[in-house]
Parts: C-alpha cells; sequence; structure tokens
C-alpha cells in the first residue's frame, strides 16, 4: 500500500461522486468499487490495499492520446 495509490483512489471516488448521475456500488465483487452513469460503468477502484489499481473507461481515440502522452 502507498500514500500515493491512496490519494489518487480517493481522487477518483470523489471525482466520480461529484459528476450528476453517478451511481456508485459493489455489482461485481465487495473489493471492486464501481461507479457508473446511465447504466454505464466509467471507473473501477479496487478496494484491495495490496493491489491499488483504478480502471477508468474512456473512448478509444482518447485512450491512445493518453497511451502515446504518458510512460
Amino acid at each position: 500500500m502507498s500514500a500515493a495509490g491512496d490519494r489518487l483512489q480517493d481522487t477518483a471516488r470523489h471525482t466520480a461522486l461529484a459528476l450528476p448521475g453517478t451511481d456508485h456500488g459493489y455489482p461485481f465483487t465487495e473489493h471492486l468499487d464501481v461507479y457508473k452513469v446511465a447504466g454505464r460503468v466509467f471507473l473501477i477502484v479496487t478496494d484491495d490495499p495490496d493491489e491499488q489499481i483504478i480502471t477508468v473507461k474512456c473512448e478509444p481515440e482518447h485512450a491512445r492520446a493518453h497511451v502515446h502522452g504518458y510512460a
């Protein structure tokens, strides 16, 4: 577990909940914190301190730009 990972996950959670129409729950497992808009998943945050992962869904062209723009 890292402090930077905690901050990133907390920021992702708070940002997602601040968006209008966001639903939040644990539909897959108790360890995957899931955020949806209009029934569609856009963010998943792990609740496992040993695997601090966030998954953000975006349009493919935006994803490609981020992959090329960041190491």
